[in-house]
């Protein structure tokens, strides 16, 4: 499994490197916790100076690559990643779940810290997403697999992707 900087790097869906990717993958997440591109804009400038339109633009490019699907479907293989972000000195944690099958991204979160009880609360929004109990994919990372144990979810270790984006 590769995490969500890497996948954005193999989805080549920012062409230049004038504003870091790591604020970039920062931004995608806030965008799509807060559906305000004007708010995330704002939050990261208090990381690095950003305009509305080169949010709007990265939000573009990168729904292009991999469509943001947050409705509730059937969801057999759900693939869940932490990415640990620096930006200004300080960590973000961004959660991303996709359904592997669909090639969709479901949720994408923002934290600042990472433990059993965010990952718990994080899986607990993506199965709102879901009809069913699907199972998860996951790395070896033991707050996602007590989490995961916890509620009762079936899951598989996998140390590399399953399908190809793109």
């Amino acid at each position: 499994m590769q995490s969500v900087k890497e996948i954005v790097k193999e989805l080549k869906v920012f062409e230049r490197n004038k504003i870091p990717l790591e604020v970039k993958v920062l931004g995608i997440a806030i965008y799509i916790q807060t559906s305000s591109i004007r708010r995330t804009a704002r939050i990261l400038s208090e990381v690095h100076p950003v305009s509305k339109s080169s949010v709007h633009r990265w939000i573009k490019k990168f729904e292009e690559k991999l469509p943001i699907c947050a409705e509730k479907k059937e969801r057999n293989l759900v693939a869940i990643d932490e990415t640990v972000v620096k930006a200004n000195g300080k960590r973000y944690y961004v959660y991303s779940a996709v359904d592997v099958e669909r090639n969709e991204l479901i949720l994408m979160r923002v934290y600042t810290t990472r433990n059993w009880l965010v990952t718990r609360s994080f899986i607990k929004e993506v199965l709102n997403y879901c009809e069913n109990k699907p199972k998860f994919v996951i790395g070896k990372a033991p707050w996602l697999v007590d989490a995961l144990e916890s509620m009762g979810l079936e899951y598989e270790h996998q140390t590399f992707r399953c399908k190809k984006f793109g």
